[in-house]
């Protein structure tokens, strides 16, 4: 998965001591909204997590809002980011933006309100093995290990949509793309933001 790099977007801002350059992402954060971009790895998720809390820390009941736009990535760091979705007492809404793939429609689909772009996609598909070499008895537990996973996530999928086991688990043998209009028809969605009006 190639990595990549988020260049931080600047705003000037008027202060007592004259102008200043701040990172979006901390205006963001001050309106409570966070985003969950590029590969989902360790260092992301532990960001992400600590925002949350802080957010949940200066006021447990008012909304955060976690915008979506990723490919996925380790499945571990993804579920760090759900577990404090879900234990925290703010209501988290979650928007995709363009993508949400693999592991980032899990995130996506954990939110409490969950709205999608109109023109925006989830792909879920089974956990990926990657690079297993090693004993028989290495493989078989790395295989174990997956398919543990799977029963994980794919109950995750079922219990956000209402959806059984089975029917997520036929959905995720292979990538499944969604449309955001097909998404809440599953019930992986809620709504599609609705575009402006064109004069």
């Amino acid at each position: 998965m190639e990595s990549t790099t988020i260049i931080s977007p600047r705003t000037m801002r008027e202060t007592a001591r004259g102008i200043a350059l701040t990172s979006i992402y901390d205006e963001m954060l001050s309106r409570r909204e966070l985003s969950v971009t590029g590969d989902v790895n360790s260092a992301m998720a532990f960001d992400v997590c600590q925002q949350l809390l802080q957010l949940e820390h200066e006021d447990p009941s008012a909304e955060i809002t976690l915008y979506v736009s990723t490919p996925g990535g380790d499945v571990s760091a993804g579920l760090a980011i759900v577990d404090t979705m879900c234990t925290i007492s703010c209501p988290v809404r979650t928007v995709c933006l363009d993508m949400a793939a693999s592991m980032g429609a899990i995130i996506f689909v954990s939110g409490d309100r969950r709205e999608m772009f109109p023109n925006a996609e989830l792909m879920i598909h089974d956990p990926l093995i990657q690079n297993v070499s090693g004993s028989a008895l290495s493989v078989q537990e790395t295989s174990r290990r997956l398919m543990g996973l799977r029963r994980t996530l794919s109950q995750i999928l079922a219990d956000r949509s209402g959806l059984s086991v089975k029917r997520v688990q036929s959905l995720t043998a292979r990538d499944t793309f969604l449309t955001a209009e097909r998404a809440c028809e599953l019930g992986f969605a809620d709504a599609i933001v609705e575009p402006r009006k064109v004069a």
